[in-house]
């Protein structure tokens, strides 16, 4: 065992129980856990390797099988507390065979599979044959499955959010600090990463998205050689990241002193943030969140839906995103345990520009608590 590991072992028999008794209860004989988050959260495994096809597989009860390219040894031995770890090589073995013999020591020929579809780690091509070799079986998706278990945090894991979001702060403090006209969004963004870096924050999940001026009218826009200037907004986005663990934070600052329909449309969306956030308890409707804030947008006349909504669950998390299985939004069936973490978020859009506020949130049965970013008055640089 690497001493370096970020779980007890124990901690991890207690994930694949529990996930193994949801497996149970919908109905299902073995599970095919391929999203490299899931690989993580279950059996330890921590490399970005997802390229390759790997999967974990495990029955109703008992232990699970590893399956993964032989290069990628020295990763899943270092991290990962499962005993039973089977190898290809890329080129002459058929990984895909491999999970179809593992899948028959726990389903046999007839039973019912539930495989995570639902994830960038499974190609088209390889999902048909994957789905061909598993049949005549009943195959279900489990990726609910697996995100219902994981929702719920352990004190270690909301301990290394906590982490997370203290690297997030020191990205938004450096921001504060270097942005100055003349330097370009790229140059900015860089001492957002540097930052991160320096207090420890792993690789994420989704690049630092950052936009000036006009360009803050779009979402999920990456830095460019683009100039700051006075008088103009600062849009960002970012994650620190602890052991997997993402906090994301996210703010419009202004470079100088706004107008004053600036300022009005930055205190709505701070307005609607807070509104939506007193919605947030245990027990409560997601779907209630995004009511209480998007209301308030509507009321100030701004289009509640252009751009965002009001939040999404964050757990460890691997590329290409960052969003685990909560969905905060008006459509949302789902209801807010104790213990998950989250974005909370609200973005306007008002004349040249938008406004983007939130951040990484924890719910615990002491109520909600903002750990990056958030609600915070007008920035001005």
């Amino acid at each position: 065992m690497t001493a370096d590991r970020p779980f007890s072992t124990e901690e991890y028999r207690g994930r694949l129980r529990r996930t193994q008794a949801a497996l149970a209860a919908a109905g299902l004989d073995a599970c095919v856990a391929i999203a490299p988050d899931h690989l993580y959260y279950l059996a330890g495994y921590d490399a970005h390797t997802q390229f390759s096809l790997q999967a974990l597989i495990f029955g109703r009860e008992g232990n699970a099988i590893f399956v993964y390219r032989d290069v990628d040894r020295e990763n899943a031995e270092d991290g990962s507390w499962i005993a039973d770890q089977r190898v290809y090589h890329h080129g002459r073995d058929d990984p895909v065979a491999l999970i179809a013999d593992a899948v028959a020591e726990f389903a046999g020929t007839n039973g019912g599979v539930g495989v995570g579809w639902n994830t960038y780690a499974l190609p088209g091509a390889a999902a048909l044959r994957l789905a061909q070799a598993l049949a005549p079986r009943r195959l279900a998706d489990a990726g609910a499955v697996i995100e219902a278990v994981r929702l719920v945090k352990s004190a270690q894991e909301l301990a290394y959010i906590r982490e997370a979001a203290q690297c997030a702060e020191a990205g938004l403090a450096r921001l504060r600090r270097a942005a100055r006209p003349g330097m370009t969004e790229i140059e900015l963004a860089g001492e957002i990463e540097t930052a991160l870096r320096a207090s420890g924050s792993e690789y994420p999940a989704m690049p630092t998205w950052l936009a000036t001026g006009t360009r803050t009218r779009g979402s999920h826009r990456t830095p460019t050689a683009r100039k700051l200037a006075p008088g103009e907004p600062i849009k960002t986005e970012f994650a620190g990241v602890r052991r997997r663990y993402h906090a994301v934070t996210m703010q419009t600052l202004w470079m100088g002193e706004p107008g004053a329909e600036e300022r009005r449309a930055y205190n709505v969306t701070l307005a609607s943030l807070r509104a939506g956030c007193r919605e947030v308890k245990v027990g409560a409707r997601a779907a209630k969140a995004e009511e209480a804030a998007f209301a308030v947008l509507g009321a100030a006349g701004f289009d509640a839906a252009a751009l965002a909504r009001f939040g999404y669950g964050v757990s460890a998390a691997f590329p290409p995103t960052w969003l685990d299985g909560l969905d905060i939004t008006g459509g949302s069936g789902a209801t807010f345990p104790a213990n998950c973490s989250m974005v909370l978020h609200t973005s306007a859009l008002k004349g040249a520009h938008s406004y983007l506020l939130g951040g990484a949130y924890v719910l615990t049965e002491s109520g909600l608590e903002c750990l990056s970013g958030g609600d915070l008055e007008l920035q001005v640089l």
